[in-house]
């Protein structure tokens, strides 16, 4: 009924259920732009769906359509394997949304938890001088994330760190499997994997 009532098409009650769970009817009244969670909704379509429903309330700088966005942009990146983007990108991307202050929009998806916050220390460039002293400041880069990506990603980190651990083949045994690979190619795998 709620889909109905915004425009949507019924084959998406099924994925939409799957998708934000078993209050998904309460959720879409609540927030039409979580519509944005079912696979295939683009942003545009969420847009029509919010402004059926919500009439003239519906405005581009709703903060429930930024929340939304944000996730749907850091779905699509994980689609393409970016676990995350950077600040600047991802504020660039609600931008070309129309967005009207994309820096307010992320700092209101972080504070709702929406996405995670993650730092980077920045590698200085060659030839510049690194930080010296405690009071010199190390630059970041600010990397903004979906949850479920980070703690997938830091346990997979944990599982190559333990198999890393416990692996002891000397550098023989790399050779030996080298000149064992079938192909040239699979060869060049192998040195490679020994030489990281």
């Amino acid at each position: 009924q709620v889909l109905a009532a915004g425009g949507a098409p019924e084959q998406l009650a099924v994925p939409a259920a799957e998708a934000l769970g078993e209050q998904a009817a309460e959720s879409l009244q609540e927030d039409p732009w979580r519509l944005l969670a079912v696979p295939g909704v683009r942003p545009e379509q969420a847009d029509g769906f919010a402004r059926a429903l919500l009439g003239p309330e519906a405005g581009p700088g709703d903060e429930r359509r930024a929340r939304a966005l944000t996730g749907w942009l850091l779905e699509r990146a994980a689609l393409e394997g970016h676990t995350v983007l950077e600040a600047p990108a991802l504020s660039a991307a609600l931008a070309r949304h129309a967005v009207p202050d994309p820096d307010e929009a992320l700092q209101s998806a972080i504070a709702e938890g929406t996405v995670l916050v993650f730092q980077e220390a920045v590698e200085p460039a060659p030839g510049a001088a690194a930080p010296q002293g405690e009071d010199e400041e190390v630059p970041v880069r600010l990397l903004l994330g979906l949850d479920r990506y980070a703690m997938a990603e830091e346990s997979l980190a944990d599982g190559l760190a333990r198999l890393i651990s416990t692996f002891t083949a000397g550098d023989g045994a790399w050779e030996g499997a080298a000149a064992a690979a079938p192909t040239p190619s699979a060869a060049e795998l192998v040195r490679a994997a020994a030489g990281a």
